[in-house]
């Protein structure tokens, strides 16, 4: 088949199903709007119009989604760190405390026996 017979179908308003050049498949698309009736181009417009509106309005509430989402990660991240951070402080002063506790004990001439005994180093 010549150029000239595709241009003379396009010109018509007919695009092959099976055309594979660039753009043509969206060109096919438009010209099936344009060849719609005044009601039925409304129609499709408004149903066009609604389509864009859900998907903005899904497009929003992933995005408040994933925000919710990472301030309440923060926020539990943020409190486990403080609790976690809490716990390992007190362990450490309590190491301290019996380190210091212990170090006095045996300046004071107390046997090992006995300071295991009082701080529990069995």
């Amino acid at each position: 088949m010549d150029k000239s017979n595709e241009y003379i179908r396009f010109k018509t308003g007919m695009v092959k199903d099976d055309t594979t050049a660039p753009g043509l498949q969206r060109v096919k698309e438009k010209l099936k709007v344009l060849s719609m009736s005044k009601e039925e181009r409304q129609a499709y417009d408004r149903h066009i119009d609604n389509i864009m509106v859900q998907n903005d309005v899904l497009d929003t509430a992933r995005e408040e989604g994933r925000d919710e989402g990472f301030a309440e990660g923060r926020t539990e991240g943020l409190a486990e760190g403080r609790v976690e951070g809490r716990v390992e402080g007190r362990a450490e002063g309590r190491a301290e405390a019996i380190a210091e506790k212990t170090k006095l004990a045996k300046e004071m001439g107390l046997s090992d026996e006995v300071i295991s005994k009082l701080f529990g180093n069995n």
